[in-house]
């Protein structure tokens, strides 16, 4: 079946990387969330996709703020960048978790890695942008490792050889036959719909397309309304 994880949450209706929309895809039977994660200086994981906290109408940089600074801001009523603890808490075990991981310098890595060893969470894969991101964590995170790399196809075989598990792909960068190609490597994509080259925000799909792609052999999409992507699907 057809994976669906909401991206940053369900982020169609609630605000972007915030405890409602984690909660409200997981009652919207999402199979998975996924959550931006960044450091603040002195190293607690928060969850934003900005470098900033422009959710709270701030712009200085997370990475220069302490997390009782952090915690201090609010957008729509909750925390703009809320701690990564917080998701794991109110997260279920059964709903996966996808990392978006911002900060791929070694020590956060290992921190990251630490954290989640320790928050006894096995449903959590990690979303890598880099090769070098990949070798670092592969020798100690036997766990799926996504591969959110730039789009290029001269990445495809080299994610993998490096032991990636599953890689996104982004919708204006597909066609049929990368997909085909990939596939004939016994190898799972996934998608991430909308953005940069069509006229879509991230997130956000054209059904006709999503069954496209899914009947060629993508695995998993990235959605900012999973319940609709269901549907879409199940047509």
């Amino acid at each position: 079946m057809t994976r669906l994880l909401s991206h940053r949450g369900y982020s169609a209706l609630y605000r972007e990387n915030s405890p409602s929309a984690w909660i409200a895809a997981v009652d919207a039977g999402a199979d998975g969330i996924e959550i931006d994660v960044r450091r603040s200086r002195d190293g607690v994981f928060v969850c934003a996709h900005d470098p900033d906290l422009r959710l709270a109408s701030y712009t200085g940089l997370i990475n220069d703020m302490t997390s009782e600074q952090i915690q201090a801001y609010q957008a729509a009523g909750e925390p703009a960048a809320p701690k990564l603890d917080l998701a794991f808490k109110m997260i279920p075990q059964t709903t996966e978790i996808l990392l978006d991981i911002k900060d791929e310098r070694p020590d956060a890595l290992h921190d990251l890695l630490v954290q989640i060893k320790n928050g006894s969470r096995d449903n959590i894969t990690l979303g890598l942008h880099s090769l070098n991101a990949i070798r670092c964590c592969r020798t100690r995170f036997s766990g799926t490792i996504l591969g959110l790399l730039s789009g290029e196809e001269k990445d495809d075989i080299p994610f993998f050889e490096e032991g990636g598990d599953i890689l996104r792909l982004w919708e204006s960068m597909t066609s049929l036959e990368r997909i085909s190609r990939l596939r004939a490597g016994h190898r799972t994509l996934w998608m991430t719909v909308g953005g940069w080259g069509t006229d879509r925000e991230v997130g956000d799909f054209d059904a006709t397309h999503l069954r496209k792609m899914k009947d060629a052999g993508i695995a998993g999409f990235l959605v900012n309304d999973p319940p609709a992507a269901r549907r879409a699907l199940n047509y």
